[in-house]
């Protein structure tokens, strides 16, 4: 897990770009604290300093122009074509043998950030066919299967990533997200450089990159929330590379062709109604309960202590329980490390899982690592969080912020959370109301029953779509969206989707992107890798393939993963049936001791005038409307003053400029 940045300059031309790569991975420092690195084309500046008997680097590795350590300091005068730089957390062969940029072959050069958890059994089946390697890390065995397979190699890497590989031999680039973008990727383009980056504050570190808000996707986030599902960003110019996706140009064609993306991977969910066979369920909890098993397995592979994130849910606790079954078949006796922000002061009360993460403690023996959101600190904490994540967020995040926080000052590096179970197993109460509205009518009594006793259950929103059922057998689907149109309804064929095709949209589309994204943005603040199981695509494509009848049936969301673990965990926890995932205090802090500070944060944001926002904060404050609403621009006004100069933007009135970007660089 680590930061990686680049520059190309397209017109073939070396400069001076040692201080500007440099630069740009020192702006990321926190995603690679153990080590730095960098790759400059076109000059023989590594042969000099290091000679030809550079002792703890292999021969392989030493052609060419690789600088580890802080001595591209030494090289700012001399010039390059191409620029490579990284940030290493070390997980993996933690020797110097992990170095990047890493070469290959006398050829590959890469700089990469990720995890490829089925690098063992790759590497075996390269050795097989004659290649060999000169370290214990899958970053090499990414090369020798990009030489292999070309760019078909992505088919067989499971895990995630984001790395760009540079072929001397052919002067080519090969770039790309893994198949759900959970490592971050992002880039600029001009007349004269395509530069690339883990981050966006990397990117501002360059000074040739020009930038100033995204007006357009600032008023959507204030309307809709986030979109890091978009190839926009909150930052002119500055865009996504698409997650699933590569690109493979020769350095001389990328000015021509730009940045074109292929991808490489995508899946069919399974649009079938199937009526309940309980022997069915119970074949299919079992291959679900098998899958997820393998993918917590190889998630373990690491060379530093592992953790988990526990929030008290059934989606955390599984992950708890597979893994300590893991470590008794290994033969280990050291207790797993588990990690909960918790909410026992007044006030805060209605977010607090201590109850069930403490529950889940006992029945599995685990160490438990608790952390408290101290209401003193959360401004600080706030703004923090703000620069971390870039894009603004999604409430203030302070559940996942302080988990993590947690989670560094314990020591551990890496840790499992349960991200994506909820997209795959259909765990959110708004699944029931498309389950009402396709299921066949003769089910319709058995499950509003047990759905009617759900606490927390919208009852009305049952009652709507068993009415939308009703009106599509009627009148027909083409039909029913017709009228939906005509009285103002936005989109209507998104809401009559199938739960399959729902789970699908919020996995590759919309919503679980935003949260992977902040999951990332998050660990990586604190320096700690996340490791996803339920995000293991083996299990998505299987889960794609069930039908929606056994995720939700008899008034249970995530069905068959209950009879999986049905008295493997406590019934408390296995048939819960509220769900809460992670929340915080929002309106506790924001309503009260919170309240002046949010208000005066908001009215005093020229960037937020200027985009039309409505300045009677205080009236709205203390108006029963959706604190998520605020939040939002709580969050942008936030972010504005964190990435770009207030006073600057109030005189030019939108004629940005980052003159006064901060310096990242020590």
């Amino acid at each position: 897990m680590c930061g990686i940045a680049g520059i190309i300059n397209l017109d073939g031309k070396a400069t001076y770009q040692a201080r500007s790569i440099h630069r740009m991975t020192n702006a990321m420092k926190h995603r690679g604290p153990n080590d730095e690195g960098y790759f400059l084309q076109g000059n023989d500046f590594y042969k000099l300093f290091y000679g030809d008997d550079t002792p703890n680097i292999p021969k392989e590795s030493r052609f060419d122009y690789n600088y580890p350590d802080d001595h591209i300091l030494s090289s700012y005068g001399i010039p390059s074509r191409i620029a490579l730089g990284h940030r290493r957390l070390s997980i993996i062969d933690l020797s110097f043998s992990g170095h990047q940029p890493m070469g290959y072959l006398n050829r590959y050069w890469i700089v990469y950030n990720g995890e490829v958890y089925n690098y063992i059994e790759l590497r075996q089946e390269l050795e097989a066919a004659g290649y060999h390697f000169h370290s214990k890390t899958d970053t090499e065995v990414i090369m020798a299967a990009y030489d292999k397979w070309g760019s078909s190699c992505l088919e067989r890497f499971n895990g995630m990533w984001a790395f760009v590989i540079y072929d001397s031999g052919e002067d080519k680039l090969f770039i790309s997200r893994d198949r759900f973008g959970i490592k971050p990727l992002y880039y600029y383009m001009n007349d004269r450089m395509f530069v690339f980056a883990s981050e966006i504050k990397s990117l501002l570190a360059n000074e040739e990159i020009k930038t100033s808000p995204n007006f357009r996707y600032c008023r959507d986030y204030i309307r809709y929330g986030p979109q890091e599902y978009l190839k926009e960003t909150a930052f002119d110019n500055i865009l996504r590379f698409d997650r699933a996706s590569y690109l493979e140009v020769k350095t001389s064609e990328l000015k021509t062709f730009g940045v074109t993306e292929k991808k490489f991977w995508d899946y069919t969910p399974n649009l079938c109604y199937e009526r309940y066979n309980e022997r069915k369920a119970y074949n299919y909890a079992r291959q679900y309960y098998d899958l997820l098993e393998d993918a917590i397995r190889i998630r373990l592979r690491a060379d530093v202590i592992i953790g988990t994130a526990l929030s008290g849910g059934l989606d955390s606790s599984t992950i708890a329980y597979i893994i300590n079954q893991h470590l008794r078949k290994m033969g280990k006796n050291e207790k797993q490390e588990t990690f909960s922000s918790v909410y026992k002061t007044e006030g805060a009360q209605h977010c607090d899982e201590s109850a069930y993460i403490n529950e889940l403690v006992r029945w599995l023996d685990v160490n438990s690592n608790e952390i408290e959101p101290q209401l003193k600190d959360i401004i600080s904490e706030h703004g923090k969080m703000i620069y971390a994540m870039e894009n603004p967020a999604v409430g203030m995040n302070m559940g996942g912020w302080y988990t993590f926080k947690r989670v560094q000052q314990s020591g551990v590096i890496v840790n499992l959370d349960g991200q994506g179970a909820d997209e795959q197993l259909a765990g959110y109460f708004k699944y029931l109301w498309r389950h009402f509205i396709n299921m066949p009518l003769r089910d319709i009594p058995r499950e509003v029953k047990a759905c009617f006793h759900l606490p927390g259950i919208e009852k009305s929103k049952i009652l709507i779509s068993i009415l939308i059922n009703i009106s599509m057998k009627v009148l027909g689907r083409k039909t029913l969206i017709k009228v939906l149109k005509m009285v103002g309804i936005r989109n209507p064929a998104s809401g009559l989707a199938a739960v399959n095709e729902a789970l699908y949209n919020d996995t590759m589309n919309c919503q679980l992107t935003n949260l992977l994204h902040f999951g990332d943005s998050q660990s990586m603040a604190h320096s700690v890798e996340s490791r996803l199981p339920f995000m293991d695509y083996r299990l998505v494509e299987f889960l794609a393939s069930v039908p929606a009848t056994y995720k939700i049936h008899n008034g249970w969301t995530k069905y068959i993963a209950r009879l999986a673990l049905d008295k493997k965990l406590p019934d408390n926890i296995t048939w819960r049936k509220d769900k809460m995932g992670w929340p915080d205090p929002t309106d506790y802090w924001l309503r009260g001791d919170l309240k002046e500070w949010m208000c005066r944060e908001i009215e005093s944001s020229v960037f937020l005038k200027h985009l039309g926002v409505d300045h009677d904060i205080r009236k709205r404050a203390s108006s029963n409307e959706d604190i998520s609403n605020l939040v939002r621009l709580l969050n942008l006004s936030v972010w504005h003053k964190t990435f770009f100069d207030e006073a600057s933007f109030k005189k030019s009135q939108g004629d940005l400029s980052l003159a006064n970007r901060k310096e990242y660089a020590t």
